[in-house]
């Protein structure tokens, strides 16, 4: 009697651990730590369970046309096992073991049964969206952040940044990362028949004493969210985020058409386009108001320059055009600039949209940015040159206001 209610209290501390709510990366539901299943263990020299057609997860698959895993062992759900099958680690549910004795560190989604990070419920799920209109550029400005990410912003933050599987990884290389560098070619986006899954990259901290971040890209508007089916899941993205990059670009705004000479008809207007935003997230808050990091980012800076010369919209000489490298921490002047030069245009442009966000939005942030430099010659689809402009300053921006690095006002602490 002794031994067994010393293995109870032993069960019961490690369950009353500081645990946190997980977030699929795949399909953005949220659950806790200990309804994860488990994928069974099917050893060669061992006994195991056979290999079976894993029909949740190949529905998942087959909503974004991706073809077919096979026969895999079967996911294991721990309500079928006692607790002393349970491993436990930090008072997280990790391990089971199976009725052949092996034991399986590998947990699924309970919902579409795709791969839980090994870090998952360990530290807060950090996700950072992206989202914007169609036509917004959101596929060049994924492609554009990640390489900056990887090759500017890591070394100056001694961070990593890679794709969560080799899978991902090798898509986003051949069908984003490579046409674009490479070749100047634009990433398209992509028509909802042929929808790709969710992009997901890990944010790492070299000295591991921060919890990742997963900067995750769905590629699906506003506009197609009530014929593409994928609405559920894209409100679960937006609702489970920590934080969102929303993408405007500058041809959306009317007040600049005689400007640009652009008239595009598909184009919704920013106050429009926010609408999807504000019913997926904004609405479920209280009071209407998200007070989550938001960088509200104009696109495609290097259209205004070409307009700034008068000064009716932006100076001459914005900030916004200048490339800056943040180095080690955040310069909060020069965010400072450049939320107020694009708060100022904005006023200029579209005064409503101004003051939807204000509205809507307790923690805003201000952003231009140009995802590739020169504009490229719309009818060939293709840039000459790759010269992004302060690409990484949303993302770094959100990254500070949730404590992941620190934030400098000319070389004086905030």
């Amino acid at each position: 009697m002794g031994l067994f209610k010393k293995k109870m209290t032993a069960i019961q501390k490690a369950k009353i651990e500081k645990t946190h709510e997980i977030v699929c990366l795949y399909c953005f539901r949220s659950f806790n730590h200990d309804q994860v299943m488990f994928r069974a263990i099917s050893p060669m020299d061992a006994d195991g369970y056979l290999p079976v057609l894993d029909y949740v997860l190949e529905d998942f698959r087959a909503r974004f046309y991706q073809p077919s895993i096979g026969e895999l062992p079967p996911a294991l759900d721990p309500e079928d096992f006692r607790e002393a099958n349970k491993g436990y680690l930090r008072g997280i549910l990790s391990s089971l073991r199976d009725d052949h004795n092996n034991i399986s560190t590998k947990r699924l989604c309970p919902y579409c049964h795709n791969d839980v990070p090994g870090s998952a419920g360990f530290a807060p799920s950090t996700i950072i969206s992206i989202v914007g209109a169609a036509q917004t550029g959101k596929s060049v400005y994924l492609t554009s952040l990640i390489h900056t990410l990887k090759t500017v912003t890591s070394p100056n933050f001694d961070v990593f940044c890679s794709p969560i599987s080799g899978e991902m990884g090798r898509k986003f290389k051949f069908e984003y990362e490579d046409p674009l560098i490479e070749t100047g070619y634009l990433p398209q986006h992509h028509p909802t028949e042929k929808q790709h899954e969710p992009f997901i990259f890990t944010f790492s901290f070299a000295d591991g004493t921060k919890p990742e971040i997963h900067i995750a890209f769905f590629d699906v508007s506003h506009e197609d969210i009530a014929v593409s089916g994928y609405g559920e899941i894209f409100a679960n993205y937006v609702r489970n985020s920590s934080g969102v990059i929303f993408l405007v670009d500058p041809q959306q705004f009317r007040a600049l058409g005689h400007k640009l000479q652009i008239y595009p008809d598909g184009f919704r207007e920013p106050t429009e386009a926010l609408g999807g935003l504000v019913e997926n997230y904004v609405f479920k808050q209280a009071n209407g108001i998200s007070h989550i990091p938001t960088a509200v980012v104009i696109t495609k800076s290097d259209l205004l320059e070409s307009i700034s010369y008068d000064g009716e919209f932006l100076r001459p000489r914005s900030n916004i055009f200048d490339p800056f490298i943040h180095r080690e921490h955040l310069n909060l002047t020069e965010i400072d600039i450049i939320n107020y030069e694009i708060d100022e245009f904005l006023q200029r442009v579209d005064p409503n949209f101004r003051n939807a966000l204000k509205r809507r939005f307790a923690n805003l942030g201000l952003f231009g940015v140009s995802a590739l430099g020169p504009h490229p010659d719309p009818s060939r689809q293709q840039t000459a040159f790759f010269m992004p402009t302060r690409v990484d300053e949303p993302l770094l921006w959100i990254l500070y206001k949730l404590g992941y690095i620190e934030g400098f006002y000319e070389g004086a602490r905030l």
